[in-house]
């Protein structure tokens, strides 16, 4: 293995790290966890230059985290959770500090920049995501986001003055958020605008430009193409250019009992296809069964139960509210309203787990040596 170059006081460095080539590190100190891997080449990067630069205030790489090639941190206090992935020819210039949750993506040519980034868990940014822009050094910037944020491509978060963003926020492709803007003089009566932008838990915005000083509701929808130029209500669907709201209250909207079994039976349907499977679901009692080769999926509404399933010794995959006994053979529990998973953690239970996350269906519970387990014990709910 090469061996980094390492210019720093105090070095925590676990025994199973592995270093790529032309690898080097200044910082006052540098922690980095076991199973994590700095500048190593995947099976695709024959095309990326090998090399990492970083030169930080302190550096805190987690537990089997990666650093790709041609990647470039520069800054202050930088700290990087859990399974954190900084992917090729990414670059990072946070001043103060940046706080990165665990789980969480940095995709192929994204920049990060600014004062001070904080971010929960589960990040996930498409290529050439950027987070900075225009003054973003300067004393006011910040952005502060929570879990499940996803940054589309070509996404930009501009944090000249404060951004904040909750928990389960979708920017999709191309989505523009604007902190400042400011070219002709105002003295001669143009447009001038420095002001923070604010969007609440829950909201979706696919394709969108936001002006500085807006803010975006708890549980919105902001059509595609739209312009935010003012305040949206929480639970919106609002959309065009200026952005008007559609309909007040309009989410979240709870399916009832037998709409709910309707998506299931759907959702099952696909799912067989998926994986392969000539058969459909079963419907009935409250409950659609999917039975394949390899497993047995079962999803409840209503409080249906599924306690024979689960008994049985066979490979058992249960969706719905109230999960079953996590302790029973082979069974895996994704408790829809707890927001929770329990139980077996393998590649059959990852394959449902993504498709669910697929479906906007997202879990605060993560594999730990075969099994679930919960790493926000208050994970937040759809509520008005």
């Amino acid at each position: 293995m090469p061996t980094p170059i390492i210019r720093a006081r105090h070095i925590t460095i676990a025994d199973d790290v592995e270093f790529g080539e032309d690898v080097v590190i200044d910082a006052e100190s540098v922690d980095i966890g076991a199973g994590a891997r700095v500048g190593c080449s995947d099976a695709d990067d024959f095309r990326t230059p090998p090399g990492v630069r970083i030169a930080v205030g302190s550096l805190r790489v987690g537990p089997g985290s990666v650093i790709g090639r041609a990647v470039r941190i520069e800054g202050g206090d930088i700290g990087l959770g859990a399974a954190v992935r900084v992917l090729r020819h990414s670059s990072i210039r946070v001043l103060d500090r940046l706080e990165l949750g665990a789980g969480g993506t940095v995709g192929e040519q994204c920049e990060i920049s600014g004062r001070e980034v904080r971010i929960g868990q589960e990040l996930w940014m498409l290529p050439q995501a950027k987070i900075g822009g225009g003054s973003a050094f300067e004393n006011a910037s910040r952005l502060e986001a929570g879990h499940f944020l996803h940054l589309g491509v070509g996404t930009l978060v501009n944090t000249a003055r404060p951004v904040r963003i909750g928990h389960e926020v979708g920017l999709g492709t191309r989505t523009s958020i604007y902190t400042h803007g400011a070219y002709p003089s105002r003295l001669m009566g143009f447009p001038v605008a420095f002001d923070g932008v604010e969007i609440g838990d829950f909201s979706w915005i696919p394709g969108a430009i936001i002006n500085p000083g807006v803010r975006i509701g708890r549980n919105c929808v902001i059509g595609v193409n739209s312009l935010v130029s003012s305040d949206i209500p929480d639970g919106s669907l609002a959309a065009g250019s200026p952005a008007k709201v559609i309909r007040e209250n309009a989410y979240p909207r709870p399916l009832s009992p037998e709409a709910q079994l309707d998506f299931f039976q759907r959702f099952l349907e696909d799912y067989a296809a998926l994986v392969g499977h000539d058969g459909p679901p079963e419907r009935s009692d409250g409950r659609v069964i999917l039975e394949t080769d390899g497993a047995t999926y079962v999803a409840t509404v209503g409080g249906a139960s599924n306690a024979a399933l689960t008994g049985s010794g066979a490979r058992v995959l249960s969706i719905g509210g109230a999960a079953e006994d996590e302790a029973a053979p082979g069974a895996t529990a994704f408790d829809t309203d707890a927001r929770v998973i329990r139980g077996v953690a393998d590649a059959i239970s990852a394959k449902l787990e993504n498709e669910l996350r697929r479906n906007g269906i997202r879990f605060y519970s993560r594999p730990d040596a075969g099994r679930y387990v919960d790493w926000e014990s208050s994970p937040p709910r759809f509520v008005t």
